[in-house]
C-alpha cells in the first residue's frame, strides 16, 4: 500500500471514529471499518487500527477542553513533535503509546459522553 492510500485510509478511519464510531464498540468499529474499505490486515493490522480510533477519541478530549495537548505529551511521555505527529496522521502510535491512550480514554469515558447541557 502507497502512502498516500494508507494516508487516506487513516483519514476515513478517525472521521468514521469520531462520527458514527462514538456510539459503537471498539470491535464493531473495527468491523465495519473492515467492510467499507476492504482492507486486509496485512495492509492494516487491527493495532494500528485500535491506535487510530483511540487517537480519534482523544482528539475529541483535546476539542471538548477535557485533555490539553500538554498532558498527552506527559502522559505518553513524548514531544510535542511526535504528539503533532500522531495527531496530524504521519505516525501511528506504538504499543506503550496505544495503552496509554487506551487508558486516558477509559478514564475519560464519562466525560465524552457528556454534552454541554449536561455540565
Amino acid at each position: 500500500m502507497t502512502i498516500e492510500d494508507q494516508d487516506f485510509i487513516m483519514r476515513q478511519v478517525k472521521l468514521m471514529a469520531k462520527g458514527i464510531g462514538v456510539f459503537m464498540s471498539l470491535t464493531s468499529l473495527k468491523e465495519l471499518l473492515k467492510l467499507e474499505f476492504s482492507f486486509d490486515d496485512d495492509e492494516l493490522t487491527d493495532q494500528e487500527i485500535d491506535g487510530i480510533i483511540y487517537l480519534a477519541r482523544t482528539e475529541e478530549l483535546i476539542d471538548k477542553n477535557i485533555l490539553s495537548k500538554k498532558e498527552l505529551e506527559e502522559a505518553l511521555g513524548v514531544s510535542s513533535e511526535r504528539v503533532d505527529q500522531l495527531l496530524n496522521n504521519e505516525a501511528t502510535p506504538n504499543g506503550e503509546e496505544r495503552d496509554i491512550l487506551e487508558q486516558l480514554i477509559e478514564d475519560n469515558q464519562y466525560w465524552m459522553n457528556q454534552d454541554e447541557t449536561d455540565l
